[in-house]
């Protein structure tokens, strides 16, 4: 497969020049034979087009449209034109495929593939803080850190601890690959530091409350602690309660699941799963096999007519209202807006140089050079 990748702008103009790049970079990567240019190469199996607005409509090779949004009249009767064409509008979304289909688009031409990203971003760990002492007796039931080590994901959490005594479970906690901020003694300055940082503030003791709870509420912060003592006194002040080590150890697990479901719903869109989506879509349309596919969205969605549904009349006129609308406010707010910064330069007499030019090149279009837009 030789694919010429088609983008109109600058590569390093913008963010299309962007997916271009990351997209044939990573076509590349699976051994695909890949370029980009301003204009289509007939030769290449496929033409894919970044983005769909310069697209002129002529058969290359199968060409396949990058969609990014259909907002107004022009954009999608230019697309309605450019797909009787094309052999397929790929959108940037679930949604904007099924109102190009209400909009009369043929469905099997429609599909979508999610952005991307590039994976550079670390997660955002769930900051637990603790500020007390261990006592002999055991009263702080520390003894829960170190089962809890072994139950849950450090990619998800990590801890600050202030107080003697913790050694033991900060030795548990690292060892299973939590990052663990210790001071093994009450340092009131830092301490006052430290509670704003955190995410949730964390008592496990049974001996009537802890005054960091009230420092941490004052705070403004979440607290995993103890059903017991003042800590009840507090109007709503327990986000999370618990007695037992077992209630102890599900809160735990529910924050990681609430957490791991964001990480997880962007796993495929990534720049290397991007690119094997195009992929799937080109090879079926090169061959009309298709592959089986994981993925949702790419193949799968081409070839799921499941949303072709009747048009929802409500939903189509609306949204065509809609999209007159926007053709006539872009244009509308981009007009204001140069009133005002000519307004702001120049005065009343910049606004009705403006205007004047405005009316000028309706009644005589194009007389004179200096008055054309």
């Amino acid at each position: 497969m030789r694919v010429r990748i088609v983008c109109y702008e600058d590569l390093d103009g913008w963010i299309l020049g962007k997916f271009a790049t990351k997209l044939r970079d990573n076509l590349d990567d699976m051994g695909i034979v890949v370029d980009i240019a301003k204009v289509p190469d007939r030769s290449a199996d496929i033409n894919h087009h970044i983005i769909f607005l310069d697209y002129a409509g002529e058969k290359n090779s199968i060409d396949t449209l990058m969609i990014t949004h259909v907002d107004h009249m022009d954009k999608l009767n230019l697309l309605r034109n450019q797909l009787k064409v094309a052999e397929a509008a790929i959108c940037m979304s679930k949604e904007s495929m099924f109102h190009l289909s209400q909009f009369g688009l043929e469905r099997s031409k429609l599909c979508y593939i999610n952005p991307a990203h590039d994976c550079v971003v670390s997660i955002k760990k769930i900051v637990i803080g603790i500020a007390s002492r261990v006592h002999n007796d055991g009263r702080k039931r520390e003894f829960f850190l170190d089962r809890l080590a072994g139950a849950i994901n450090p990619l998800y959490f990590e801890f600050k601890i202030m107080g003697d005594g913790w050694e033991p479970q900060v030795k548990s906690l690292r060892k299973k690959g939590f990052s663990v901020g210790y001071t093994d003694r009450f340092i009131y300055d830092q301490y006052m530091k430290i509670i704003p940082t955190l995410d949730y503030y964390l008592y496990m003791g049974m001996d009537e409350g802890q005054m960091g709870f009230i420092d941490a509420l004052a705070a403004g912060i979440k607290t995993i602690v103890t059903a017991q003592g003042y800590h009840l006194d507090a109007p709503g002040g327990i986000v999370h309660p618990f007695t037992s080590y077992e209630e102890f150890e599900n809160i735990f697990l529910c924050l990681q699941e609430e957490k791991e479901k964001l990480v997880m719903s962007v796993s495929t869109w990534n720049w290397a799963d991007y690119a094997k989506k195009h992929v799937e879509i080109w090879r079926y349309l090169l061959t009309g096999k298709a592959a089986q596919s994981k993925y949702t969205d790419g193949l799968n969605s081409l070839l799921d007519h499941s949303t072709t549904l009747n048009r929802d009349e409500l939903l189509y006129k609306s949204k065509m209202r809609e999209l007159k609308w926007n053709r006539y406010s872009h244009f509308y707010f981009k007009k204001k807006d140069k009133l005002k910064k000519a307004y702001a330069t120049k005065g009343i007499n910049g606004v009705v140089q403006l205007v004047g030019i405005k009316l000028f090149n309706r009644i005589v279009p194009g007389k004179s050079g200096k008055f054309k837009k």
